[in-house]
C-alpha cells in the first residue's frame, strides 16, 4: 500500500491530473465484447464517470482494454 501511495503522490506531483482504476483484466473485457449478454453488470471507470462496459462504443471499449493492458492507445 505504501508503494501505491508513493506512486500516486509522485504522479500528481509530476503534473498528473487524473488517475482512474479498473480492477478487471483485459481478457474479461474482451470476453464482454464477444458475449455482452453475459456481462450486463460490468461497470468500468471512464475518466470522470462510471458506465456499463457493454453500453460503450467499441472504440471506447478498445481504449479501455488498451489502457488495462498498458498498450499504446
Amino acid at each position: 500500500m505504501k508503494k501505491f501511495v508513493t506512486l500516486l503522490r509522485t504522479f500528481f506531483e509530476s503534473g498528473g491530473y487524473l488517475a482512474q482504476f479498473n480492477i478487471v483484466s483485459g481478457d474479461i473485457l474482451k470476453e464482454a465484447q464477444k458475449h455482452p449478454e453475459q456481462y450486463r453488470d460490468l461497470l468500468v471507470r471512464v475518466a470522470t464517470y462510471s458506465a456499463y462496459f457493454i453500453d460503450l462504443p467499441k472504440e471506447l471499449q478498445d481504449d479501455i482494454i488498451a489502457r488495462t493492458e498498458f498498450q499504446d492507445i
